[in-house]
């Protein structure tokens, strides 16, 4: 379960610190009072997408912590398989920083990880159900997926999802062959021109600025001759004059004389003569480099015209001669399996239709899988509306045939008929908002019987309903939080009195700055909070008396504090 939450600089919570029980923990505000954002906050600190945009105004970061207790053995074995080890007590701590340069620091027990293992983790967490479920719910191409999470043929699905691929894979490589053979052996010749293009070049690794460089001292030889015989005439000896080496040579000799008569000299002579030796190296291979570049106009035009036959190249298949290298064996391989598709035709097609009959079998195991869930599905589900003052309801799902694709054969939608009499349809053309809450609600405790959470977060699952309908969806979160920790966002005072814990989301404004605060709220409080959603801006001592007997009744008054 969730046990604390700290938020720092997530839009306008400044700080806040929850230190939330198990059980029923009920949020509740003023629309606008930041209710969503704690969601938003523990959205992100479980790896779900997020935006810089989230980050409070005038701060440089934003930084989300949970701790985990009593976690599921999902959980853990993510947790084993990362080699992150437990803390001592059990609990585990994760948290996520959020930067204005889009970087994002996410901990797993302080040892670092990526967003994508945070979310991993995260799932085996908590599971959050708001009003982005209730859109799915509306929409047919996402109700295959609630039959799924109920459903245990998770090996039945991924066995036909890898026919399907593989066949999928297979089909195209056939109708590249059949439908484009023209076009296949244009590319057939094209890529043997490419080929033969790269090879005939024979590319060396980093000719290219070898060459560059040898073609910059053929355009500067004449300078760099010059420079050079400049050097070797100062170091050489000439008609009228010694050499600097020569020179040094007579310094040496008049060092060693001296030496002998004055021993702290043997140094200085020993150490010009070794200068003399490596200069008289070095001006050996001056010579030798003024004989290399002497000016070669046929070697400069090979040069040149290396050059711009390696720099065509380039800028054909690739910026360097290793991706010129590269390039040439995708085209080899690809020429390879062309070449291949030619010579296998018949091969292919035998190979398709024995696919497909694989196919088709996982696809019919996969819809009498989902059949079979459907009919527990609709049982479950029907009962649980019935508790929730929809006593008359009649649920069924529709199975039709559709073209293969990735989720299977069958076009899945649930169908429902909310009152007696009415004829079965589509939840879209015929649910209410508050149907469409308790239908929700309703599906999720069946879900929940499935699930590894640990924790299940409902953000205004009451939405669109009032009086007994209300009072019944408070009973269905109370009996959920028996095996879970729940969190809800409310507008509901039934909800609200029968929560385990409640806590107040309230914001305020100052130094033209809006703050949002977090309150766990007393037994008193609590008979505040709840006369403030019956009665809206102005709470009479009625409606004081109402809440209170709603605490009363639910069993959660707590006597004199």
């Amino acid at each position: 379960m969730l046990s604390n939450l700290k938020i720092e600089n997530i839009a306008i919570i400044e700080s806040a610190d929850l230190i939330l029980d198990s059980g029923l923990n009920v949020l509740s505000g003023e629309t606008g009072a930041g209710k969503s954002i704690i969601i938003d906050s523990i959205s992100a600190v479980l790896g779900e997408r997020t935006s810089k945009e989230l980050i409070r105004t005038g701060a440089e970061k934003a930084r989300v912590v949970a701790v985990f207790e009593n976690i599921s053995d999902s959980a853990k074995v993510i947790l084993s398989e990362l080699d992150i080890p437990e803390n001592e007590d059990g609990s585990l701590l994760v948290s996520r920083v959020i930067t204005r340069d889009g970087r994002n620091v996410c901990k797993i027990n302080q040892i670092p990880v990526t967003v994508t293992i945070l979310k991993q983790l995260g799932k085996e967490l908590i599971s959050i159900h708001g009003q982005h479920d209730s859109q799915n719910l509306l929409n047919p191409d996402c109700h295959y997926k609630f039959l799924d999470m109920m459903g245990d043929y998770d090996e039945l699905y991924i066995d036909y999802l890898k026919k399907y691929t593989s066949y999928s894979e297979l089909y195209r490589r056939f109708k590249t062959l059949s439908d484009n053979e023209e076009e296949k052996e244009k590319r057939i010749e094209f890529l043997k021109h490419e080929i033969q293009e790269i090879e005939d070049a024979n590319i060396k690794l980093g000719e290219y600025d070898e060459l560059c460089e040898l073609r910059d001292m053929y355009r500067n030889s004449e300078k760099v001759i010059s420079g050079l015989s400049k050097a070797l005439s100062i170091l050489s000896d000439t008609d009228d004059s010694e050499g600097v080496v020569t020179a040094l040579f007579d310094v040496s000799k008049q060092l060693e004389h001296s030496a002998q008569h004055f021993e702290k000299l043997s140094n200085i002579h020993s150490e010009i003569l070794d200068i003399t030796y490596a200069l008289s190296e070095k001006k050996d291979e001056i010579e030798d480099a003024i004989y290399e570049c002497q000016f070669d106009p046929q070697k400069q035009q090979q040069t040149e015209e290396r050059i711009n036959l390696l720099y065509k190249l380039k800028g054909k298949y690739g910026e360097t001669e290793e991706e010129i290298l590269e390039y040439l064996e995708k085209a080899k391989t690809e020429l390879n399996d062309l070449i291949n598709m030619s010579n296998d035709r018949s091969e292919i097609i035998n190979k398709l239709e024995h696919d497909k009959s694989l196919l088709l079998d996982a696809a019919e195991a996969l819809c009498k899988a989902r059949k079979h869930t459907a009919s527990e599905f609709e049982v479950r589900v029907k009962h649980e509306l019935e508790f929730l003052d929809m006593p008359n309801v009649e649920i069924s799902t529709s199975f039709e045939r559709c073209k293969l694709n990735p989720t299977g054969s069958d076009v899945i939608e649930f169908l429902i008929s909310p009152n007696a009499g009415e004829s079965l349809k589509p939840l879209a053309k015929i649910a209410s908002g508050g149907e469409l809450s308790r239908i929700m609600l309703a599906i999720q405790n069946v879900l929940s019987l499935r699930g590894n959470v640990s924790t299940m977060i409902f953000d205004e699952i009451d939405t669109g309903v009032s009086g007994s309908a209300a009072e019944k969806i408070a009973i269905s979160l109370e009996n959920v939080s028996k095996k879970f920790q729940v969190l809800c966002i409310t507008h509901s005072a039934q909800v609200a009195a029968h929560a385990d814990s409640h806590y107040l989301i309230s914001k305020e404004s100052h130094d033209e700055k809006t703050f949002t605060h977090v309150e766990k709220l007393d037994n008193f409080g609590r008979v505040s909070e709840i006369a403030r959603i019956i009665g809206g801006v102005t709470v009479t001592e009625l409606q004081r008396e109402s809440a209170k007997e709603m605490l009363i009744n639910s069993g959660k008054w707590k006597g004199i504090e």
